[in-house]
């Protein structure tokens, strides 16, 4: 695969993952709704930072491993139950578990930060774009600087649009008729990803 069709392909799994809300979304436009637009400054910071350490240090395990064609399927097939996981739980998602409220108080860079580490869609999102695309974007830290770059860009802008957007999709999220509706349709566009994944197969 050469580095242009990797970009792409890299771009429209991002365009796709984006359209399905996780909890960095979810608690974005949530915080905004709550406290205002620029609340979420430090808590995205938060959120970007989190996001490096976690992709830039799972890059580096899975490319040194890159010898080790066993343990590159096996990350691969965490990752696929990881997502898999992920869309059962859209389709199952209580709205009342949107549970970010005034009394919580407001969210800061430590919790933006720390929020990476338990976020499964992250987890099974970094360890499949990372196991896939390091050697086709240039292989070594090269290829995953290139994934971080492309990936942390485009995250921040969209954890901007939902910030942005906080008020309005608060309520549409957390309204008990729409909300479930909304997130039965994420979890489909998120199966249709993992089945997009399970089709390309490994390093295909």
């Amino acid at each position: 695969m050469d580095a242009t069709t990797a970009l792409l392909q890299l771009l429209l799994i991002i365009a796709i993952a984006l359209l399905t809300p996780g909890p960095n979304a979810l608690t974005a436009f949530a915080h905004s709704g709550l406290f205002g637009r620029k609340s979420n400054i430090s808590l995205i910071t938060g959120m970007a930072i989190g996001l490096f350490i976690m992709e830039f240090t799972v890059g580096l395990a899975i490319d040194s491993l890159s010898e080790n064609e066993t343990a590159l399927v096996a990350l691969h097939w965490i990752g696929m139950l990881f997502l898999l996981a992920m869309a059962v739980a859209l389709f199952k998602f209580d709205v009342t578990s949107l549970n970010v409220s005034e009394s919580t108080g407001k969210l800061g860079l430590k919790t933006g930060i720390a929020m990476q580490f338990v976020n499964g869609k992250e987890w099974a999102f970094v360890i499949l774009i990372m196991s896939q695309y390091i050697e086709p974007l240039g292989g070594g830290v090269v290829g995953i600087l290139s994934i971080i770059a492309v990936t942390l860009s485009i995250c921040i802008a969209a954890m901007i649009a939902w910030t942005f957007f906080g008020a309005r999709l608060s309520g549409l999220f957390s309204d008990e008729k729409n909300g479930p509706r909304i997130f039965k349709v994420c979890g489909i566009l998120l199966s249709l990803l993992w089945v997009a994944f399970l089709i390309r197969g490994h390093n295909a």
